[in-house]
């Protein structure tokens, strides 16, 4: 049998050391493609939700998260960071690297109106991100305690103006939808409504029910189990059509004011300088959930109006709500100074 000495063992030593060395050369020489559309996703994608979990928009971010998990194979994980009526969460998102696996799930308030409302932000919302896909638009409704001797918008409308001052509404928080949403609403019908911001969706509706307010907006589907069992008393929707979820709740504009566009978006996006393949990818990814018959059913059971289409869709609508937003939170004076 021959024997290996101990020159032997170094030459194999300078063989595996060489090999190893060209292995590393050859890497070096091509660029990871992880973040190429053709070998993505490669790992775990995370979607920043920048509010509380167990609001309309953390439900819709779940959904989708397991729906998109299933169609990439891939995990994708769901993180809420609220707070700052958004900013936390978009702060966190804008920073994070533009590669795909960081998307920031976003709205119309915390995306674009806590632009304005809210002061000295660290990120522009226009630059900042990248537009990916557009799942909706929500439905609000507007609900007042049952110890308010009213039942139509006109009567709210006639009470509130011979009580100027004495009415409270509840919201989420400055610069959020339901508070955009009353203070746009008060000032189309010409009235003076006190606002009371709470920590959540939640503490607003318990503020309601025990007459610490009068007044809400709220989500269609987070207000409807208190209409239904008439805890609560729904007046109008902010929209052009009635809710089949309240086919007998009018519209504003049925209800008699000006009609009034207030309606909010919810989507995905990513830190800009994310790759265009791989935006397009999740895009179609998204669009084919968003087509198919059981989200279409949930989402219908949610009051939710699906939209989807393409990035530079997403991109115009974000735009020209910026520029709405802007004019009417200036009337409003909601702007931060």
């Amino acid at each position: 049998m021959a024997t290996r000495g101990v020159g032997d063992d170094r030459n194999a030593s300078r063989r595996r050391f060489l090999s190893c060395a060209l292995a590393a050369a050859a890497l070096a020489a091509f660029p990871c493609r992880g973040g190429e559309a053709g070998e993505y996703p490669s790992h775990p994608i995370h979607v920043i939700v920048p509010t509380a979990p167990g609001g309309a928009g953390d439900l819709l971010a779940r959904r989708f998260g397991e729906a998109l998990a299933a169609s990439l194979h891939t995990p994708v994980v769901v993180e809420n960071r609220p707070g700052g009526s958004g900013v936390i969460g978009n702060e966190l998102a804008a920073r994070a690297p533009a590669d795909g696996y960081t998307l920031l799930f976003a709205t119309s308030a915390t995306h674009i109106i806590a632009a304005y409302t809210i002061a000295n932000l660290r990120y522009d919302p226009l630059k900042a991100f990248t537009p990916v896909f557009n799942v909706g638009y929500a439905t609000s409704v507007l609900v007042v305690s049952r110890s308010l001797p009213v039942r139509t918008v006109q009567e709210l409308v006639g009470y509130a103006r011979t009580r100027p001052g004495l009415l409270h509404y509840a919201s989420s928080g400055v610069g959020s939808a339901n508070h955009v949403d009353t203070a746009v609403f008060a000032s189309v019908a010409g009235i003076d409504l006190v606002h009371v911001p709470y920590r959540g969706t939640a503490d607003g509706y318990r503020a309601l029910l025990t007459d610490e307010v009068q007044i809400m907006f709220g989500a269609i589907t987070s207000a409807l189990p208190y209409v239904q069992d008439g805890r609560l008393r729904a007046l109008a929707v902010l929209t052009d059509h009635r809710s089949p979820l309240l086919p007998d709740v009018p519209t504003i504009a049925q209800a008699g004011l000006d009609s009034v566009d207030v309606r909010k978006w919810l989507g995905f996006v990513a830190p800009a300088g994310t790759p265009p393949e791989i935006v397009e990818r999740l895009n179609l990814a998204l669009n084919k959930i968003l087509d198919g018959p059981r989200m279409r059913a949930w989402l219908e059971s949610e009051g939710m109006e699906r939209a989807g289409g393409s990035p530079s869709d997403f991109d115009a609508l974000i735009r020209a709500d910026y520029a709405k937003w802007g004019r009417t939170l200036g009337e409003l004076r909601l702007r931060s100074q």
